[in-house]
């Protein structure tokens, strides 16, 4: 708790600061000095082309895949900013040329409003043909982007001239530019606050304050002059950006123990938000966001949801609770995006400690679900699907019918499931086997009417099909 109020107080700081230099500046021009530093100027964009490059590499190499849009998109934005602003610091007067072209301001400009598109439709929902136009051709997208990119760096090399026509001083372009940019910029900042508050991962909190610092790249940019301290600052915001960008992956996959725990933070879509909203096919994606995390569980989710709506009709449940019953089974590891991958995927017997932070993910599963208001009345379902009649369960120890009789379910179900499913280190049961030891915990560890239902259930199925 305490590191995490020291990097949030660090965070509020980094972001906070700039802006508040630039208002000081702005106030008082006495105050900006004139600095013009070119060989500074040359290696302080040359660092934050390269980082960019750099950020764009390892979100490749941490997806699987750039089908994923979120991560596509997030991927332009970064091969973008490298390409394009590396052209701001190698075209500085001195180094690859010797005379002053348009193409030095116009490539600061135009490197953040193609940040800013591409970051944006990172975090919208595209319509369901156009999300999947853009999977199909996710690889040709980036391939045809790094070519434009390419041609931009080959025009500003060899036709210097080529962008003296743009009015680059003209205030009034500058203020589109810059406003369009900060809106895109406060819209991706928004929704990647959202997944933050849900998720709570580090990559996830240290997108947002890179976000943050690009939108007040924009500000800088249009309310900086030129050469003085207050335009130096966007330059240093930038490259702040990135350096933040990177300290969150580090820590993100440190936690992890894992690289693709990065692209699998960025990746991670809105689904909460949309629930929000009332749109269930969303839990879709958190399934897929929880089973990716645990590869070696892969169906037990939409396996759990199955046995427990079994379970509920044998019981006769009202059909509102028995839609309640099945999202929350779907949801009920939801808590699981924050164990980390190295625990979820050993090969052998956790330690006691690793299996205590194995335990978190149901009370960490249950402040998820608190957030969101359609799952809010499940949160406590999801908190005790651990828990057990004797009160040996986790988190809290509940017992008997303390126990929620939707937690009761799928702690039946659950328990089934994982007995008769393979793990790295040990076998599956038999089904013989799995009903002998429901048996014998029935009415010591499981409610033994939710057992009762639950064999009940496969003796009918076994009828049916004789």
């Amino acid at each position: 708790m305490i590191l995490r109020r020291t990097l949030v107080a660090m965070g509020a700081i980094t972001v906070a600061a700039p802006m508040l230099a630039l208002a000081v500046f702005n106030a008082r021009p006495d105050l900006d000095p004139l600095w013009m530093q070119f060989d500074v100027h040359f290696w302080v964009v040359g660092f934050t082309a390269v980082a960019a490059a750099l950020a764009c590499g390892v979100i490749i190499a941490s997806a699987r895949t750039l089908r994923e849009t979120r991560l596509l998109f997030l991927a332009l934005a970064f091969v973008s900013i490298g390409g394009i602003f590396s052209i701001h610091g190698l075209m500085t007067p001195g180094y690859a040329v010797h005379s002053f072209y348009m193409t030095v301001p116009l490539s600061g400009w135009i490197s953040i409003v193609v940040a800013a598109v591409f970051v944006a439709m990172s975090a919208v929902e595209l319509p369901r043909p156009l999300d999947a136009a853009v999977r199909r051709g996710g690889t040709a997208i980036f391939a045809w982007t790094v070519i434009a990119v390419g041609v931009y760096m080959l025009l500003s090399f060899e036709v210097e001239h080529w962008l003296d026509w743009i009015p680059a001083s003209d205030r009034r372009l500058q203020y589109a530019l810059a406003l369009t940019s900060m809106a895109l910029f406060a819209f991706a900042i928004l929704r990647y606050w959202q997944a933050y508050l849900f998720a709570r991962l580090p990559a996830q909190a240290a997108m947002v304050v890179a976000l943050v610092l690009l939108f007040e790249v924009a500000a800088m940019l249009l309310w900086g002059q030129v050469w003085h301290w207050s335009w130096w600052m966007y330059h240093a915001s930038y490259a702040a950006a990135f350096a933040v960008l990177f300290a969150g992956w580090a820590m993100e996959a440190r936690r992890a123990g894992s690289l693709s725990a990065i692209a699998d933070a960025l990746a991670m879509r809105d689904a909460l938000a949309q629930l929000n909203r009332g749109r269930d096919g969303h839990v879709l994606e958190l399934v897929d966001a929880i089973e990716v995390k645990d590869a070696a569980t892969l169906g037990h989710v939409s396996r759990v949801s199955a046995y427990a709506l079994a379970i509920g009709k044998r019981l006769s449940l009202p059909a509102g609770d028995l839609r309640s019953l099945v999202l929350a089974a779907q949801l009920h590891d939801v808590g699981k995006i924050g164990v980390p991958d190295a625990i979820l995927r050993k090969p052998s017997g956790l330690t006691a400690e690793e299996y205590d932070e194995v335990k978190k993910h149901s009370p960490r599963g249950y402040e998820i679900a608190r957030r969101v208001e359609a799952l809010r009345r499940l949160a406590p379902v999801i908190r005790a699907h651990h828990e057990r009649l004797n009160g040996q369960g986790y988190p809290d120890g509940l017992a008997g019918d303390a126990i929620p009789l939707l937690a009761r379910i799928i702690g039946v179900a659950d328990t089934y499931d994982a007995m008769t499913s393979m793990r790295p280190y040990r076998s599956a049961l038999s089904h013989d086997a799995a009903v002998a030891e429901l048996r014998r915990v029935s009415g010591s560890e499981l409610d033994p009417k939710c057992v009762a239902a639950f064999l009940a259930t496969f003796a009918s199925d076994q009828r049916q099909a004789a």
